[in-house]
């Protein structure tokens, strides 16, 4: 049986591809979107591409598309040297070129231009993503409700180590010239390119667990493909979350990142973070100064009332020691009169009731010897015998009561000049001399008691009074000292 198929070889049907489709796009130039899957770069400068369509990770359309080194340098001088940042893998580019069909390769785009406002306008959506997707997490003031501290000395320093914006922001705050001293930790990261996110998250992490007053990141300005690494969502949210105050300076003047909203106070470059951190440090530094001299006013004011105090003290002691003494000598006359009154009076009553005694016993003796003259004359011996013995012991008696109430007088009065001798040497005690006796000494400047308010210059003449002594001294050297201290500082260095 004969085959009767007409059979076409593949490079025919290519070839015939290629032929209709050169007919219908050979020399027609349009614009495409698509994403970046996959980007190389040989040593000529050939940028060779791999674009996808995809929804929801279903491709819908690949191809690859070239960037001949004629047309990269085209593109570098139209849109600066930030080819490389927006032809990169995962990025989103409007590219102007043509269609090309080959046999062997088959379909490809020939890219000759690259539309950089349409990335930067990607840049921005997805910034704009990314700050709703924060806010609905309750993200962007989170920082912000953390209280400031009034001073920050220990600080967390984020940055790449030797870029400009990092020496700029260490020297400022090292080399500042109030000579504060601050602590600074620095972690070193990468702030732009591929990886430079999971860099800076994994150091806010460590930083976390430590013990900081502020954490301050860092970058010294960029394009804003340079800057697109702070528009990252897990770097934002890191910052939020972060335990301490998050201060930002990434040198950029007229557009914010990302983490300049979620950060605690966002500044336009590191030198100006390190200014605002300076002058915390000098606003508390003049706080303590004003701070320092008003104890020292109210100090100087209490010391000054309390001298006041105790002169008007000094003085109601002297005027009541008196009033006292006068008043105990009145007391004293009045009781030895009273005493004496007394004495005399009770002297006087027992030699009456004596009188009255002998008179009462010479009468009965006198009626019993006349009664009983005769047979009674044994009696009247022992009555008489009994009547002197009776005065015998009421004399002893009288006796006896003079001792106890002259004892108790001269007890009374001893008791009132110990009271007396007492308060005069408590007296004595605040007399000038008892204290120049003590060490203490009398400086006066111009017939003037020198205070703390005096003011003495060299040359001024001082008299100085001591015990049974007085000196004139000429000042030829004179130094007040200090006697209060600033903000915590570093040690003067001597040049």
């Amino acid at each position: 049986m004969q085959d009767t198929r007409k059979i076409f070889s593949l490079h025919a049907i290519l070839n015939r591809v290629q032929q209709v489709f050169d007919e219908l796009m050979l020399g027609k130039y349009f614009w495409v979107k698509a994403e970046v899957l996959k980007v190389n770069k040989d040593r000529r400068g050939h940028y060779y591409l791999e674009l996808v369509e995809q929804v929801e990770d279903q491709v819908l359309a690949k191809c690859r598309a070239t960037i001949w080194s004629r047309n990269v340098e085209r593109c570098v001088i139209d849109g600066g040297d930030d080819l490389e940042k927006v032809v990169k893998e995962g990025a989103e580019i409007l590219c102007y070129g043509e269609a090309l069909f080959h046999p062997v390769f088959g379909f490809s785009l020939h890219v000759i231009h690259v539309d950089y406002a349409f990335s930067l306008g990607e840049i921005e959506r997805k910034k704009q993503q990314t700050l709703v997707r924060l806010q609905q997490h309750k993200l962007i003031d989170l920082n912000k409700q953390i209280k400031q501290p009034l001073v920050v000395q220990k600080i967390a320093v984020v940055a790449s180590v030797g870029t400009s914006g990092y020496e700029d922001f260490v020297q400022h705050l090292q080399q500042n010239p109030y000579n504060f001293s601050f602590e600074l930790t620095c972690y070193d990261t990468q702030v732009q390119g591929d990886g430079a996110v999971q860099s800076i998250v994994r150091q806010l992490e460590v930083i976390a667990k430590g013990s900081y007053e502020a954490v301050v990141l860092i970058r010294g300005g960029g394009s804003k493909f340079d800057l697109d690494v702070f528009n990252a969502y897990e770097v934002a949210a890191k910052i939020a979350q972060m335990p301490f105050v998050v201060f930002t300076g990434i040198g950029h003047e007229t557009d914010y990142t990302v983490v300049d909203y979620v950060a605690h106070t966002h500044f336009k470059t590191p030198s100006a973070v390190a200014a605002f951190i300076l002058a915390l440090a000098l606003e508390f530094d003049v706080f303590l100064a004003q701070s320092a001299k008003g104890i020292l006013m109210q100090s100087q004011r209490l010391v000054e009332q309390s001298k006041s105090t105790v002169l008007q003290l000094e003085e109601n002691i002297g005027r009541m020691s008196k009033f006292r003494i006068t008043e105990n000598q009145a007391d004293l006359e009045a009781q030895t009169t009273a005493l004496s009154y007394i004495v005399k009076r009770l002297i006087q009553q027992a030699t009456n009731e004596l009188n009255l005694v002998e008179l009462t016993l010479r009468a009965e003796a006198n009626s019993l010897l006349k009664k009983e003259e005769h047979t009674l004359f044994d009696t009247s011996t022992r009555l008489t015998l009994w009547a002197k013995q009776r005065l015998v012991v009421e004399q002893q008696k009288i006796n006896r009561l003079k001792e106890v109430i002259f004892a108790r007088v001269k007890h009374k009065i001893a008791q009132t000049k110990g009271v007396l001798g007492q308060t005069e040497e408590i007296l004595s005690l605040y007399d000038l001399d008892h204290l120049l006796k003590k060490g203490l000494a009398v400086v006066r400047h111009q017939s003037k008691v020198v205070t703390a308010s005096t003011v003495l210059q060299k040359g001024d003449e001082l008299e100085i009074t001591l015990y049974n002594k007085q000196y004139k001294i000429t000042i030829d050297h004179i130094e007040e000292i200090e006697q209060w201290k600033n903000l915590l500082t570093k040690p003067q260095q001597m040049s």
